[in-house]
């Protein structure tokens, strides 16, 4: 009978040990995330801008139409390809202006404009600061008592910085420096003239 009794003592306090051993809330492990997926800027893309252009010179001899400014807004599509870090691409843009200045009865104005630019950009995640340049070219009006147009061709210039919002979109900011060759126009008291000035724009893109 004693030795049952110290058997069955034995067998309880084992069992009591084991359950204590025993995790009575045991947590699921946690299900798997997968990794975000890392930024690129690799694609197709088209926006808006909306800017102002300031210290437009005409350059007509003998005038001082060299203060010109006002506003300006288009629309932009491109492509990239970003070899990590450096991204490369090409974008063009359309746009138009009311870029103005007025000397002595005369005046000159830039108005619809566009340029084609190859851009190369350094990617930091969401931020590519980003360097362009490329051909250009723009409407300009020419006006004393009457007006003449000409198509003139040059070129631009330029630096940027665009942040990508979420996958699909980014915003940007950029500084553009455009000069076109001389020409000739119908208008007697300004018979040549040419543009050369800046402009900032702000931009929002779409990424296809």
């Amino acid at each position: 009978m004693k030795k049952l009794l110290l058997a069955t003592a034995a067998t309880l306090i084992a069992g009591s040990a084991y359950a204590a051993d025993i995790p009575t809330n045991q947590q699921p492990e946690p299900a798997y995330q997968a990794p975000a997926p890392a930024v690129t800027w690799t694609g197709l893309y088209a926006g808006v801008n909306l800017g102002y252009g300031f210290s437009g010179d005409f350059d007509p001899p003998g005038w001082r139409l060299n203060n010109a400014s006002g506003w300006t807004g288009g629309v932009q599509a491109g492509y990239n390809m970003q070899y990590d870090p450096i991204v490369v691409g090409i974008e063009g843009s359309i746009n138009y202006a009311d870029i103005t200045d007025k000397w002595m009865g005369g005046k000159g104005t830039l108005g619809f404009n566009g340029s084609i630019t190859p851009r190369v950009g350094y990617a930091m995640g969401d931020f590519l600061p980003y360097v362009k340049a490329g051909i250009a070219g723009g409407d300009v009006e020419v006006k004393y008592v009457r007006s003449d147009t000409n198509f003139l061709v040059g070129w631009t210039a330029g630096f940027g910085l665009e942040y990508r919002v979420t996958p699909e979109i980014s915003v940007r900011a950029e500084y553009n420096y455009t000069s076109y060759a001389r020409g000739d126009f119908d208008v007697d008291a300004l018979p040549r003239a040419s543009y050369s000035g800046s402009d900032i724009k702000l931009g929002v893109n779409y990424h296809f």
